[in-house]
């Protein structure tokens, strides 16, 4: 592909989804515990509207699963299931207007699916979010979980999953979609 046609791909995508230009998102993941039954991840979503027009009524609905290269990428970002997943609400954000919400997620331990060709039992944790207001399109967006990458590597490393309880207070997240 050349340089041209990488412009109009790049132009294509952004007019196919101009939310991401009028919102800002970043996930705070601030602490991930990983027991024999569950995992439970806390969180905040910072979220900045960046665009010329308030956004109302927004509501945000997001879950927690083992991201997993067995499973097709259409059906990993397509979440949240709206129908399991509780909304939370903001009534309004103007242009330049911050915002940030908290939760925690909970991940049943038989739902999880290890990071495959790995020596030992992994966990590759994936937030996903939907978002939908009045002065924007609704747009979805996902967001990888691990501990920071080593130095002189952009990867996030994934969590131990074996063993007793675990609980991991530094860790990352890198939008992914």
């Amino acid at each position: 592909m050349d340089q041209k046609e990488q412009l109009i791909e790049d132009d294509s995508e952004e007019a196919a989804n101009p939310a991401r230009g009028a919102l800002s998102l970043a996930l705070a993941p601030a602490r991930i515990s990983i027991g024999q039954s569950k995992v439970s991840l806390n969180w905040r979503l910072n979220m900045t509207n960046t665009g010329d027009a308030h956004v109302v009524s927004l509501r945000i609905w997001s879950d927690l699963v083992s991201a997993h290269s067995s499973i097709p990428s259409n059906e990993q970002l397509g979440g949240p299931d709206m129908a399991d997943a509780q909304p939370q609400a903001i009534p309004l954000l103007a242009p330049g207007e911050k915002e940030s919400l908290a939760g925690e997620w909970h991940l049943m331990r038989d739902e999880v699916r290890p990071v495959d060709n790995a020596p030992d039992r992994l966990i590759l944790p994936l937030a996903r979010f939907r978002l939908v207001g009045a002065g924007m399109l609704p747009f979805r967006m996902a967001f990888i979980i691990g501990n920071p990458p080593k130095p002189n590597d952009n990867r996030l490393r994934a969590l131990q999953l074996d063993g007793g309880l675990k609980i991991h207070s530094r860790l990352a997240a890198r939008a992914i979609w």
